[in-house]
């Protein structure tokens, strides 16, 4: 349950696309941040979303993803690592933590 908005997300969704995120749109969305991340069927996907959740939402949603790629790069440039009280989200993924 994410706890700012009451709203029930599995974040295994993430890296599962057999599991419905359970979000307005959330396919879309896992399918453009995925396309984002990967350079593959970009257009395909922004398209989609823009369908299902109008051209304003689908532009908020690449500036989201922009952001926190800048911001993940940024991180890794400069070699930060990642809290280890944030482990649980690596879990929750299902993605093999790195120490």
């Amino acid at each position: 349950m994410q706890k700012t908005t009451g709203t029930a997300v599995d974040l295994r969704a993430v890296t599962d696309t057999g599991i419905d995120p359970g979000l307005p749109w959330g396919a879309e969305l896992r399918d453009l941040a995925t396309a984002m991340v990967t350079g593959q069927r970009l257009d395909e996907s922004r398209d989609a979303l823009i369908r299902a959740a109008g051209p304003r939402q689908a532009a908020a949603a690449v500036g989201v993803c922009a952001n926190f790629e800048m911001m993940n790069h940024i991180l890794d440039a400069t070699g930060c690592p990642v809290p280890a009280s944030l482990g649980f989200v690596a879990d929750l993924l299902g993605v093999t933590r790195r120490h």
